[in-house]
């Protein structure tokens, strides 16, 4: 299948050194495939404020600019908004990953300058409604009062028309400006050896004829933001060789890669632009943006 550069541009990136850092174990919610409950455990830990500081004042000393905040729900975190404060003084780049069951008691200011990402894994519901992140169970009435990107998160149980359904959705009905394509796992990589932990991981080649099909099919005006997985390839950002990602867990552990969080790939330290990917030639957490021609 031929991509449809008749339709779309590609962005110019700007790539950050990031850290995301997991500071609440809770969770609301209960998805098939989350790939952080082997690092979260069952207890309900919060990152206290004092371990959060410290992990940005190493992450700021390597040269850190970027962010992002995962849990667990981030919005449960009982001090979020004095993390998301520090954060803006120290003038980070911030994106706080969210499932968008957890808005009651936020006003849109309390995210003044940060980007919230709502992560959604079908359009209807595939299980327990109350489990899943179904796009149709968002509450609409919360949804609405925030700005936000939707984030699919692509499986084996993805179809062509959850991401048209969902995308109209979202532009029509939250004003969406941003659509972002996603993954529970997949890698470029046929034993599948880094993500066998689930069966909803879809294959590569797959994920990718299933990103052409949408694109052909959407006639929306959201940029797209797509990950590459090793399969999408930037005509207009170089490739990045070397790792640019850390992830921080509460009690100071350490993941370099996202993918080795899956298999509890603990180290001691983390420092960017010097290891190279041990996954794929060029970084498989990169992504390009699509905006439409």
């Amino acid at each position: 299948m031929k991509f449809p550069w008749n339709k779309y541009t590609e962005l110019t990136l700007n790539r950050r050194n990031t850290l995301q850092i997991f500071i609440t174990n809770r969770c609301n919610l209960k998805c098939d495939g989350c790939f952080a409950r082997n690092v979260m455990g069952d207890s309900n830990k919060d990152i206290s404020i004092y371990e959060y500081l410290k992990a940005l004042d190493t992450f700021r000393a390597k040269g850190g600019k970027q962010v992002n905040l995962l849990g667990g729900e981030p919005l449960l975190h009982p001090h979020l908004r004095t993390l998301l404060e520090y954060n803006r003084t120290f003038g980070l780049k911030t994106t706080v990953y969210t499932n968008g069951r957890a808005f009651e008691g936020y006003s849109p200011e309390d995210f003044k300058d940060i980007k919230l990402r709502v992560s959604i894994y079908s359009y209807g519901s595939y299980g327990d409604s109350k489990k899943d992140k179904s796009f149709l169970n968002l509450p609409e009435k919360d949804g609405k009062r925030f700005n936000f990107d939707a984030n699919f998160m692509v499986s084996s149980e993805t179809k062509v028309e959850d991401l048209f359904w969902t995308a109209n959705i979202a532009e029509n009905n939250y004003n969406c400006k941003v659509f972002f394509i996603s993954s529970l796992r997949e890698l470029d990589n046929e034993r599948k050896e880094f993500f066998d932990d689930t069966p909803l991981t879809m294959p590569v080649i797959e994920y990718k004829e299933l990103v052409y099909r949408f694109l052909y099919l959407y006639r929306g005006d959201m940029d797209i933001h797509v990950s590459t997985r090793g399969v999408f390839e930037s005509t207009t950002t170089l490739p990045c060789r070397k790792c640019r990602f850390a992830n921080y867990i509460i009690g100071g552990k350490i993941i370099q890669c996202p993918y080795d969080v899956v298999n509890e790939k603990y180290q001691d330290d983390y420092n960017f632009n010097v290891r190279d990917c041990q996954h794929h030639g060029t970084c498989l957490m990169s992504k390009v943006i699509y905006r439409k021609r």
